[in-house]
C-alpha cells in the first residue's frame, strides 16, 4: 500500500473528551487513515479544518505550492493552528489540547461543545524539523496557548538535559501535575493574565545569557514573545537558528486578521 503524500488532509471524528484543568481540553481525534499519518516529532504544528455554521463536515483542501486550493471556494471552512500533543499510529488518534474560551472563537466553541463522533479536518504536520534542536542548555517560555508545545518537547528531550522552563498560565489548577522535566531542568511559574508579561520578560532578562551552544523555545501571546525574541537575538546575541520565538496569538485579533502581521514578524530578520 501506498503511503499518502506528506501534504494531505484528513477527516476524523472526536473520539475522546478530557478536561486537563480549567482551561485546557483535550481532544482525541480517529481516522483509519492516521495508521500513515506522516508525524515525525511532537510540538508540531497543524492546521485544524472547522465546518461552517449550519454544516457538518468541513471541505478539505488540496494542496499546492501555493498554500490551500479548495474546489468550493465559497464554502470554505474555518482555519486555525494548532499543536499535535500527541500522535499514536496503533490507535490512528491525534491528540490537541484547546484553550477554553467559551464560544469567543470557533475553534474554542467546537472543543467545548464537542461530543463524541464530531467531525474535524486536520492537516499532516508542518513546522520546522526538528522542532526541537540538541543543545548543551535549554530556555521553553510559553502561556497556556504553547503548553501544549512545552509538554510534547519535553516528552522527547534528553534525560539529562538542563536549562529552565518559565510558564505563564492563568491558574495554579492548569500547571499539569506531570510536566515531562528532567531533573536538570527548572520550572519558573506565573499565574495570572497578560498583565503578568513584564514580570515574566523581566525574571528572564536576569538568567545568564545563552550562547551558540544553547537553544531557545519561546511562544505565545505577541507581547510576550516580542521583547524575549529581542532579548534572545540582540541582548544575548543569540544566532537565529538557535532559537524559535513565534507569536501564537495576539490579543484582540483572530486568526484572519493578526495573519499578516504575524508573518511580518516571523519573517523579520
Amino acid at each position: 500500500m501506498n503511503k499518502r503524500s506528506p501534504l494531505q488532509a484528513y477527516l476524523t471524528r472526536v473520539q475522546d473528551i478530557i478536561d486537563l484543568s480549567p482551561n485546557l481540553r483535550r481532544l482525541v481525534l480517529h481516522s483509519p487513515e492516521l495508521t500513515d499519518y506522516p508525524h515525525q516529532y511532537n510540538g508540531a504544528h497543524i492546521k485544524i479544518f472547522l465546518a461552517p455554521d449550519g454544516q457538518i463536515t468541513p471541505q478539505l483542501p488540496q494542496f499546492s505550492g501555493h498554500g490551500f486550493n479548495w474546489a468550493e471556494p465559497d464554502n470554505k471552512p474555518i482555519v486555525r493552528t494548532y499543536t499535535i500533543r500527541n500522535y499514536d499510529a496503533q490507535s490512528c488518534t491525534v491528540s490537541i489540547d484547546f484553550v477554553k474560551h467559551g464560544d469567543t472563537g470557533p475553534a474554542s466553541s467546537f472543543a467545548e461543545h464537542a461530543q463524541a463522533g464530531d467531525i474535524l479536518g486536520i492537516s499532516s504536520p508542518g513546522g520546522p524539523n526538528p522542532m526541537l534542536k540538541t543543545a548543551s542548555r535549554y530556555l521553553f517560555v510559553g502561556d497556556i496557548t504553547a503548553l501544549p508545545a512545552i509538554e510534547s518537547l519535553l516528552a522527547d528531550i534528553a534525560a539529562d538535559a538542563s536549562g529552565d522552563v518559565v510558564l505563564l498560565l492563568p491558574q495554579a489548577e492548569d500547571l499539569p501535575a506531570s510536566l515531562p522535566l528532567p531533573e536538570k531542568m527548572h520550572l519558573h511559574t506565573f499565574f495570572g493574565d497578560l498583565s503578568q508579561i513584564p514580570a515574566v520578560v523581566e525574571h528572564i532578562s536576569s538568567f545568564a545569557p545563552l550562547n551558540d551552544d544553547d537553544f531557545a523555545w519561546v511562544a505565545g501571546e505577541a507581547a510576550l514573545v516580542k521583547p524575549l525574541r529581542e532579548l534572545l537575538r540582540t541582548q544575548w546575541q543569540l544566532p537565529p537558528q538557535r532559537h524559535y520565538a513565534v507569536p501564537y496569538w495576539r490579543q484582540g485579533e483572530n486568526e484572519e486578521s493578526y495573519h499578516e502581521a504575524r508573518h511580518r514578524f516571523i519573517d523579520k530578520g
